[in-house]
């Protein structure tokens, strides 16, 4: 009887020590504080996930990929369907 409580005994004190070795490693997560980014333009920030806008709201309905007014007709699209687009013609 004696040697099946140590084994018992043994058996959870074995079953902690993993248990707490494994959940002590991934307690939380690290994390440094993000730069303070300068205001840009909404169309710079789109630039930076890979989307390309454009103004369509010169005379003649022209577009632009660069305005200082506010734009009613903006169009954006993925940079590699706005590459393509612009390879084929």
């Amino acid at each position: 009887m004696a040697m099946e409580t140590q084994k018992c005994f043994l058996l959870l004190v074995l079953f902690l020590y993993v248990y707490i070795s494994a959940t002590h490693n991934s307690v939380g997560a690290e994390a440094r504080p993000l730069p303070v980014v300068p205001q840009q333009k909404p169309t710079k920030f789109l630039a930076t996930l890979g989307v390309v806008c454009k103004c369509c709201d010169g005379s003649g309905r022209e577009c632009s990929v660069t305005w200082t007014d506010p734009c009613s007709n903006l169009q954006c699209e993925p940079w590699k369907l706005h590459q393509n687009l612009h390879a084929q013609s």
